[in-house]
């Protein structure tokens, strides 16, 4: 943090409240710290329900995650062909 002491788990709870909202890219980095465990316990559930809603709303970024843990299967049953529809739409 700048000017504050570094506190991944309060960033987490703001980020939450972001996301919460529709905030596209407060969706995404929360997924990351979910898919990380930063902050948060990691839960690639979690990280994958907010790629998705990300993706949905057309952030790209999220929409290759999306496609990454359905090539991998990490959260979500692994499909290669969403996997693939997904990086096209990225």
């Amino acid at each position: 943090g700048q000017g504050v002491v570094q506190d991944h788990k309060k960033a987490a709870q703001w980020w939450q409240k972001s996301a919460d909202q529709g905030h596209t890219g407060a969706q995404y980095i929360l997924a990351f710290m979910y898919f990380n465990g930063v902050g948060v316990a990691r839960d690639l559930q979690k990280a994958a329900q907010w790629w998705q809603k990300a993706a949905d709303q057309g952030h790209d970024g999220a929409q290759f995650n999306l496609g990454l843990v359905y090539y991998h299967g990490h959260g979500v049953a692994q499909d290669h062909k969403k996997a693939v529809q997904w990086y096209r739409k990225a």
